[in-house]
């Protein structure tokens, strides 16, 4: 019984062995090999033309004076600010740190950082966002006909909805 109580030690002991939390450091370095700050960099950059698009529609048609002119430009000047402060790396790190620590043990984010490290995982870093980019208009291409795949679905459900009342 004893071989067998510490055989189950032994066991639970290996396992949390194996399942240590990874360190800030071996993150930190996961997070600059993946490009997080310049990804979050890219992601900020098209929330706001986003955003000064959605200003620009909100008041396409309307008569402005130079004043309100003004003031829609400063409006968006804060709002830009806003969101590249509220989303840069320096207030986003903490928030990867520990996603990535409850989510990685230690033994993935090293072999995480070993692969990216790899002239396979540089290759990957630096050719996946082309890769991406020239997937966007070809994906983008298909969603036309599918968007009018699901409209002539839905239309045949509406219609078998109002013929069987």
């Amino acid at each position: 019984m004893k071989n067998v109580a510490f055989g189950v030690i032994f066991l639970c002991s290996v396992v949390a062995a194996r399942a240590v939390p990874p360190s800030d450091e071996s993150i930190l370095q996961m997070m600059n090999m993946l490009q997080l700050q310049t990804t979050l960099d890219q992601m900020v950059a098209q929330l706001d033309a986003g955003m000064k698009a959605g200003l620009k529609q909100s008041i396409q048609g309307k008569e402005m004076t130079p004043l309100q002119t003004a003031e829609l430009g400063q409006l968006q000047t804060r709002v830009s600010a806003t969101i590249k402060d509220e989303l840069s790396f320096a207030r986003m790190k903490d928030i990867y740190l520990q996603v990535y620590r409850e989510t990685f043990t230690q033994d993935e984010v090293k072999s995480i950082n070993a692969f990216f490290s790899s002239p396979a995982g540089k290759a990957m870093t630096e050719k996946l966002p082309l890769a991406t980019n020239k997937a966007t208009p070809l994906l983008q291409s298909r969603m036309g006909p599918l968007i009018r795949k699901v409209k002539a679905m839905q239309q045949e459900f509406m219609k078998e909805q109002t013929e069987a009342k």
